[in-house]
């Protein structure tokens, strides 16, 4: 897994939200269709002006209480005032690791999180941080085989 370590300070997100409850397995699916409906709405154009720090991509923001209660973003990094009818949330000042992912979308975003958690974390010498994770998303087919986007987890030193 091709992943760096990068300490960055708070920041804003503005974009729509959606309230999750129900498992992993669960988010899996109900994820990928508010995209879809965030994407048919048009809401996802009115967002991407909205960009302008040095974040660059549409994120997907996973604000955990836990894994089954969870708030999903679909946002832009912004120090631009919340529109009438998008929500905004701060990011706290983390450590994140990093990870790049290729290919289609949603698949191998959803392998690369699996993996990450089975695989790299419990031999990292990092531990998940109370912060949310994020999904960066740039511009480009999401269904080719070779796209490429970013997975962030918080984590900070065992």
């Amino acid at each position: 897994m091709n992943y760096r370590i990068e300490k960055r300070d708070s920041f804003k997100i503005v974009g729509a939200k959606e309230h999750f409850t129900g498992g992993i397995d669960e988010s899996f699916a109900k994820v990928p269709e508010f995209w879809f409906k965030t994407n048919q709405s048009g809401l996802t154009e009115k967002i991407c002006p909205l960009m302008n720090t040095d974040i660059k991509g549409i994120m997907g923001v996973s604000t955990c209480s836990s894994a089954q209660d969870f708030d999903y973003y679909i946002a832009v990094a912004t120090n631009a005032a919340t529109p009438a009818g998008m929500s905004e949330f701060t990011v706290p000042a983390s450590t994140w690791a990093i990870f790049e992912c290729v290919g289609a979308m949603p698949a191998a975003i959803q392998n690369l999180q699996k993996r990450i958690v089975s695989e790299w974390l419990p031999s990292s010498g990092y531990e998940y941080a109370n912060a949310p994770d994020i999904e960066l998303y740039f511009e480009g087919d999401t269904r080719a085989e070779d796209y490429k986007c970013e997975v962030w987890v918080p984590v900070i030193k065992k």
